[in-house]
Formats: structure tokens, C-alpha cells, sequence
């Protein structure tokens, strides 16, 4: 499940949401940066900023065994007053432990230095890759955390640098088939793929005249992306054997995450993603709904099912397009900056009725659009009880060109709730309607005494939480019965309001 990252500078955070800021560095040594360097930055910002005071005795126990598990001639010994290192039964060196165990600064130190000594004496170690040992060390640390706090080794960390904040490509969405061939999926409007005429189906053959047939998907996005301006030619297999080599120039692309097609008089919106371009692609939809519908718009249906999340930033402002003014949500942590009420400060609202849509892959920042907007009166929401990840990861740019995704923040809705473990509960159930066009305030209102549990829980225990989750079971499907139910409740204002207040909160006793 994808982070939820704080990102005033970026998210869920290469900058978090008004969160932690991202660190920074000189990239030039990237491939030769030490494991040392790396985990001793890492201990600092978990200390610093995790969401829960970190016991680093416990964690550098596990963090040694990650980054020395090619070795078995190596152990550690953890003592009251010193963590020694031993190889085939003799002592290599001792060091004292810090006195507190929630000195990250204290315990990465003494952990670098450990580090160091293992190299110098094993061979092993020696002729290790740095990256494998690095994040043999970095995946171990995580595991000591929370299950959303994770390592992303420097590929993966420039694709999500890639995914969150856009970067030199040529438009294209690409996907690997079961007879191994990379397909094109999707072609971005206005992207030099586009204006090239490459089409939907076609399949990849070639970049720059190196072949991509066999490689893998990733060598593929890797060999397509580039510097804004830098020219590459794509070659394409299109139809019956008929090979067309397309030259263009990268442009800077952020992915598409909001695409509208209309539903009879209503304006379905689905939004696939929080990135940074995420809330003026959801804009520009509106706007076209309204071109294309003027007053026949009925409504808007946002399809949020399956949608993991992204950018803190991007869910406020998604929100405040729908919120005028007041409480949007709210977050708690350990470090003072993550302490904080974000509220909509929109005078420029879309005043059309709403239907929220997610199921149980509606995530992060899909659950804080859905909890705003239920709970502030705004929207219904129809489905199945979302994922429940009500947590908010800060980004740290480690010395490797690596990220440390750190939680750093619990998420609270505006009637004071907070969903994680827990997730967003539905107005509408779709499992429990039986027949839509029969669906009345009468089958409406059975929902409204849940919701009202659902939102007065603070600090629910396990099993309180899996009962309550079987009430609306999340589901993985994004059934059609979903966009029907939010259609029919569009086409009558009445039946539509009713659904909309058994899940919003009285505002007068509404954090503010």
C-alpha cells in the first residue's frame, strides 16, 4: 500500500505535507556511499521523527543481523553496557552502549563503527555490493517500526520521485504481457508520445535502436526516461508486422491520475492517484463536465476504488475544492510539526452534489478526501469500508540517493475519529442493496446508527476493530453496482440528501 507522504514540499513526502522537510545531498558519490553513513542518517531521523519513541537497543540488534547476514562467521553480542563483535568465536570490538535507548544520534554512531570493523574483517562483507548491504541493513531497521515505514533502494526511490512529482519522459503508461512483450497502454493527451502518433497497443521494439525485446519493464521505463529536451526515437510494432520509428523530444511528464467521461447527465471522475498535478487534473475535468453538461449536470461521481494514495498536500486541496471553508482533517505525532489542522481556506467550491466511491484498496489519501467530505455533510459515500491506512509517511533522501519512508503522523477526520487498522465506513453498502431502484431513506437510515458508532470510536481495541469491519467487509472490486447506486442517488435530490446526512457530523461540535 502505497505511503501517504506529508508533502507541503513535494509526500505521504520528499517533503511532507507541511511536514518534515526532505534531506538533501550532493549526489556525485551516490554508487560509493558507505552503509555507515546511510543507517547512521537513517537512526537520526527516526529519532527524531517516527511516530512512536523508537527502542534502539532491540532495533540495532536486528539492524546488524540485515547487513551481516552474508557472513555467519559474524555475530553480535549484545551486552547490559556494550554490543561486541565476534568472528568464528573471537572478539573483533567491543563498544559501550549510549545510556538512552532513544538516542538514534547515539546508536547509529556506535552502529557505523560496528559496521566498519565487520568489513575490515570479513572478506565476505569485502566483496559484498554496498547497495546489498545497505539495504539488507535499511529493511531490517523498518521491520522494528510499523508495517507503512519502509526502505526504497535508489531505483525505486527516482521511480517514486518519478510518480510523485513528474520528470523527463514521453507520455506513456506501459505494461509487460503474459508472452513477455511490452505493450503500450496509455498514451498521455499532449505528451510527445501523443503528438508523435504513437497509439494504445502498439508494442515497444526498440529505443535509440537498442532492442527491448526480452528486457524487463523496468529496463524499459529506465532506457524511455531522460532529461526535459533530451531527443529519443521509439521504435513500435503496430498491427500485423508493420514497425513505425517514432523521434521526439522528452518533455517533463507527471502521470495522469484524474481522467472524466460522462454517465448520462452525471460526471464521472476517477481518480486513480495524489501526485502533484493531481488536483488541477481534477479541475480540468470539472470543467469539462460543466462545458459539456451545463445545467443537465446532475452531480459528480468521484471513483476513488482502488486509489492508494500519494501526496498529503494534494488530498487538502482536493478536498477544498469540494469543502468552502472549516476542518478538513487533522494529524497527530511525536515531533511538534506534525501537529497540525489542516483546513480548507477554498472560496471557490464545486457546489454540485457529490458520491465518493472507494472499496478495500481506497487508501491514505482517498481515505482523507472520503472521511472530509462524509463527515463534513459534503458527499455520500457508497462501496465497501476502505483500507484503513490512517498514518502519514514524511520522505527522507538518504546519502545513497536511497528514501527512508518514515511514518511520522496519525490521521484524524474532522469528527475527531481516526481511521486507521479501522478505515472509512460507506453511507451505502453496496453488498446490502438489494434492488437500486427500490432504495429508499427508509433502507438509508438503517446505516446512520453504524456510521454514528463508526465515528464516535477513538482508541479501538483489535477485535473492536475487526467487528466493525465486517459491517460493510472491504472488498477488492470495483463493481458497476457502485457507479449505479451513485447514479440513482444523484437523480433524486431528496433521497440523495437523506444518504448524505447519516454520515455527517453536527458541525457546532465539530473540531474547528
Amino acid at each position: 500500500m502505497a505511503a501517504l507522504l506529508a508533502a507541503a514540499l513535494v509526500a505521504s513526502c520528499e517533503p511532507t505535507s507541511d511536514a518534515a522537510p526532505v534531506s538533501t545531498r550532493n549526489p556525485a558519490t551516490a554508487a560509493d556511499v558507505s552503509v555507515e553513513r546511510v543507517v547512521l542518517q537513517a537512526y537520526r531521523a527516526i529519532g527524531d521523527r517516527h511516530l512512536n519513541e523508537p527502542d534502539f537497543r532491540k532495533m540495532a540488534q536486528e539492524t546488524y543481523k540485515g547487513f551481516a547476514s552474508a557472513d555467519p562467521t559474524l555475530s553480535l553480542q549484545a551486552g547490559d553496557r556494550a554490543f561486541t563483535l565476534v568472528r568464528d568465536g573471537h572478539q573483533v570490538i567491543a563498544r559501550p552502549t549510549p545510556g538512552d535507548p532513544t538516542d538514534g544520534r547515539a546508536w547509529g554512531g556506535m552502529l557505523a563503527e560496528l559496521f566498519a570493523a565487520s568489513i575490515d574483517a570479513s572478506p565476505v562483507l569485502q566483496q559484498a555490493e554496498r547497495g546489498t548491504l545497505i539495504k539488507g541493513a535499511m529493511a531490517a531497521t523498518t521491520k522494528q517500526l510499523d508495517k507503512n515505514s519502509r526502505y526504497a533502494d535508489p531505483d525505486e526511490a527516482k521511480d517514486n520521485r518519478f510518480q510523485r512529482d513528474g520528470g523527463g519522459g514521453i507520455g506513456i503508461t506501459v505494461e509487460r504481457t503474459d508472452d513477455k512483450k511490452i505493450v503500450i497502454r496509455a498514451v498521455q493527451d499532449g505528451s510527445p508520445a501523443f503528438k508523435g502518433g504513437v497509439q494504445p497497443g502498439d508494442q515497444i521494439v526498440a529505443v535509440d535502436g537498442d532492442s527491448m525485446i526480452e528486457k524487463t519493464l523496468g529496463d524499459v521505463v529506465h532506457k524511455l526516461r531522460g532529461s526535459v529536451g533530451q531527443p529519443v526515437t521509439l521504435t513500435v510494432l503496430r498491427g500485423e508486422g508493420h514497425e513505425i520509428a517514432i523521434e521526439m523530444r522528452r518533455s517533463r511528464i507527471i502521470p495522469t491520475t484524474v481522467t472524466y467521461e460522462r454517465v448520462g447527465n452525471t460526471a464521472l471522475i476517477h481518480l486513480t492517484g495524489f501526485n502533484s498535478a493531481t488536483t488541477d487534473q481534477l479541475t480540468r475535468a470539472l470543467d469539462r463536465a460543466r462545458h459539456e453538461l451545463g445545467r443537465d449536470l446532475q452531480g459528480i461521481i468521484l471513483d476513488m476504488r482502488s486509489n492508494r494514495g500519494g501526496l498529503l498536500d494534494q488530498a487538502q486541496s482536493v478536498a477544498e475544492v469540494f469543502i468552502g471553508d472549516g476542518v478538513i482533517f487533522s494529524t497527530q505525532g511525536r515531533h511538534p510539526d506534525s501537529q497540525r489542522t489542516y483546513r480548507s481556506g477554498s472560496r471557490k467550491t464545486a457546489e454540485l452534489p457529490v458520491v465518493v466511491l472507494v472499496n478495500g484498496n481506497s487508501a491514505s489519501a482517498a481515505e482523507i478526501v472520503a472521511a472530509a467530505l462524509q463527515d463534513r455533510g459534503r458527499a455520500a459515500v457508497v462501496g465497501t469500508t476502505s483500507y484503513g491506512k490512517g498514518t502519514v509517511q514524511t520522505v527522507i533522501r538518504l546519502p545513497n540517493e536511497g528514501e527512508l519512508i518514515l511514518t511520522w503522523s496519525r490521521l484524524v477526520a474532522p469528527s475527531g475519529y481516526s481511521w486507521n487498522e479501522q478505515g472509512v465506513m460507506p453511507n451505502i453498502c453496496t453488498a446490502k442493496v438489494g434492488d437500486i431502484a427500490a432504495l429508499a431513506p427508509a433502507s438509508v437510515d438503517s446505516n446512520k446508527a453504524l456510521l454514528q458508532r463508526w465515528h464516535a470510536e477513538r482508541n479501538p481495541s483489535h477485535d473492536e476493530v475487526a467487528n466493525l469491519r465486517k459491517i460493510c467487509p472491504p472488498g477488492e472490486e470495483s463493481p458497476q453496482r457502485d457507479v449505479d447506486i451513485a447514479a440513482r442517488l444523484l437523480k433524486d435530490p431528496a433521497l440523495y440528501a437523506h444518504a448524505v446526512r447519516t454520515g455527517s457530523i453536527d458541525q457546532a461540535s465539530a473540531p474547528q
